[in-house]
């Protein structure tokens, strides 16, 4: 392929897992090269200007950035969590340096999720196969204190 620069990208989504945009859901497309801290505040910033419900999409290798921002908010609030999986295919698109050769078109197939979030489960299917319910009160620390670290049974210092 060194006689070939990428030219573009074209998306065709597959039908595996077939996503209803809704209306009140406001969206946050994750990254790879994103910080997971900008995403949160992001995220917590939307259900702090009244959205009701926030969708974490991400493709590749993002995906797993997207499962641990999830669970970093769900620690923060209560929040009704519906998870989907999807694959997209991208037809990469190759143009020739040297004369005399074909443009090539290069397919390949991405993996997808969307984490649905929602502070009430109002419009949410409890009978979805990837529903979570809201973590139990006492796993939610809404500040960015960590009481792990706050000396519960952990020496602070001083030698000891």
């Amino acid at each position: 392929m060194d006689k070939y620069r990428l030219v573009g990208e074209k998306k065709n989504d597959s039908a595996a897992g077939s996503e209803e945009e809704e209306e009140g859901a406001s969206e946050v497309r994750i990254t790879q090269q994103g910080k997971p801290r900008n995403y949160i505040s992001y995220a917590l910033g939307l259900f702090d200007q009244g959205a009701n419900q926030i969708e974490l999409k991400a493709m590749g290798r993002a995906i797993n950035k997207a499962v641990t921002i999830a669970e970093i908010l769900k620690r923060k609030m209560p929040l009704h969590q519906i998870t989907s999986l999807s694959s997209s295919e991208i037809i990469d698109v190759f143009e020739p340096l040297e004369e005399g050769l074909d443009v090539v078109e290069s397919k390949r197939y991405v993996s997808c999720m969307v984490i649905t979030l929602s502070k009430d489960g109002s419009s949410m299917d409890f009978n979805d196969i990837g529903y979570q319910p809201p973590l139990p009160p006492d796993e939610i620390h809404p500040g960015d204190l960590n009481v792990a670290r706050t000396g519960k049974g952990l020496a602070t210092g001083g030698g000891e």
